[in-house]
């Protein structure tokens, strides 16, 4: 018997096409190996698009062949399960032209080899041209369809860590196991404080893994931490979108996180005894301002100079600095009076945001009902031939398009903190003791309230210019507005 290889190949789309799939093709291949007294000495099963160029089972195969001069046969299903491009058509060739291989095609009967007449080759040729065409169409029309999705706020591919894919309404929806994590690894890499590396170990102590189950490596984590997709955009063909599916960290977060990865917020590791580091930089060239050990017993805190030396900038003792520090925390540190009118003031206008609330969402279930009300007459319309395919599918597509905006907005407004007015008078409070507890803290104690209320101090000619956190920011402009807080005379504010 001569001896022969045997090739079968599905794509992850034709996979379920009855007839072609790979145990059907095997089948029919042993059979015809049978009737024409061939043996399949080695066979490849695989799926993988014969579209591209870079195919590993077949480039195996190819390369089988020409090792193996006393392989003469090489049996295929049909043309387009062989191959889809002219670069293994040429390669194929090459086993025919010089190798003296012979193709066989099963399910047709068709053989092709070196003493094929031009006529033979030409039908190949045509075959394979057709499969070709076939190919790029459904690629066209599947790239197509996808841009439209993406232009509908819907993720057009698989969802990455974090979503899932819902198979029934095809819909991109979160992941709820694995938010907490990943909501983690954005606010430790925001914080500064913590490389990949360490992030990725922390991470993986806690229990997250991969889609696949697997340890997420740095490559993985910096790719993720980059991807717009978890603040509720997405890129697609190098165009962001605004996606309709819910966001897992604020753009705030994500922003924040981007600063650390992208170099302008470089981690420093804390320096045994220096309570301050990581909490200044410097105003002349923005380098961070660190502290250092002199005759063993006195802390200085200094630029870096890490772009270079500045003429005439010293160094601080850490004892003066920590005083230095006092004043951006009473600049935002509220007295009693204050702190009582403000709990007063948020209880009333959170009952006025409640009834807002409750008024915008009415408003929003009316309008859906209204939306899902003309989408119902459209259906009616095209059933009953009212409606050409055109005007039919922009319709569609616009009441979809409206539908996807007024859900995302009902979610937003049902995200609406419910403990709103105890977190604000909680803040008031803090606000309201945040000097005295500043003044009877230690200096490691100073640093971690210096870091709950600002994300950076800038050191300038002597003084400290704070970068203070929401609500802190807005704590520390109403304090400096003399019309801020009616009734009060200049000496209580």
């Amino acid at each position: 018997m001569n001896k022969s290889l045997l090739y079968v190949r599905v794509s992850s789309k034709e996979q379920e096409k009855e007839g072609y799939s790979l145990d059907a093709q095997e089948k029919l291949g042993e059979e015809y190996a049978i009737r024409n007294n061939l043996k399949i000495i080695k066979r490849w099963k695989v799926s993988e698009s014969a579209w591209q160029t870079d195919r590993g089972a077949f480039s195996e195969m190819i390369s089988y062949a020409k090792k193996h001069d006393h392989v003469k046969h090489i049996i295929f299903d049909v043309p387009d399960r062989m191959t889809r491009n002219d670069m293994d058509k040429i390669r194929i060739y090459t086993l025919i032209k010089i190798h003296g291989k012979k193709i066989h095609f099963s399910r047709s009967n068709k053989t092709i080899d070196k003493d094929s007449g031009s006529e033979d080759e030409f039908m190949l040729d045509i075959e394979v041209a057709v499969a070709k065409k076939m190919s790029n169409d459904i690629s066209r029309k599947t790239r197509m369809g996808m841009l439209e999705k993406a232009e509908q706020g819907l993720y057009p591919s698989v969802a990455p860590l974090g979503y899932r894919n819902n198979k029934i309404t095809h819909l991109m929806e979160v992941n709820e196991e694995k938010v907490p994590l990943i909501k983690k690894a954005f606010s430790l890499m925001a914080s500064g404080s913590h490389s990949l590396s360490m992030i990725v170990d922390i991470l993986y102590d806690d229990g997250f893994r991969g889609n696949k189950d697997n340890r997420i490596n740095k490559s993985s984590l910096d790719h993720f931490l980059k991807n717009p997709i978890y603040y509720g955009a997405f890129m697609w063909q190098g165009k962001i979108y605004q996606g309709s599916h819910s966001p897992i960290v604020s753009k705030e977060l994500f922003d924040k996180a981007q600063s650390v990865l992208n170099g302008r917020n470089h981690h420093h590791k804390q320096r045994k005894g220096f309570a301050f580091n990581n909490l200044l930089t410097c105003g002349i060239c923005d380098c961070k301002v660190l502290g250092e050990q002199k005759k063993k017993k006195y802390n200085y805190y200094h630029c870096t100079f890490s772009k270079g030396r500045h003429n005439g900038v010293g160094y601080i003792r850490e004892e003066k600095l920590a005083k230095m520090f006092e004043e951006p925390i009473k600049k935002i540190t509220l007295n009693n009076d204050i702190t009582n009118w403000l709990k007063e003031a948020l209880g009333e206008s959170n009952k006025s945001s409640l009834k807002s609330h409750e008024n915008r969402l009415s408003s929003l279930e009316n309008q859906r009902k209204r939306v899902k009300e003309r989408l119902s007459r459209l259906y009616d319309a095209k059933f009953d031939d009212a409606i050409n395919k055109d005007m039919f599918d922009a319709k569609e597509n616009e009441y979809k398009a409206q539908l996807i905006g007024i859900e995302s907005q009902i979610t937003d407004s049902k995200a609406v903190n419910p403990n709103s007015y105890e977190d604000g008078c909680k803040i008031f409070e803090l606000s309201n003791r945040l000097y005295p507890l500043y003044d009877r803290a230690n200096y490691e104690e100073k640093a971690k309230i210096l870091s709950l209320v600002s994300s950076n101090y800038t050191l300038l000619d002597a003084t400290l210019y704070p970068v203070y956190k929401k609500p802190f920011s807005y704590i520390a402009k109403g304090l400096e507005s003399t019309r801020w807080l009616p009734g009060l005379d200049s000496n209580q504010k």
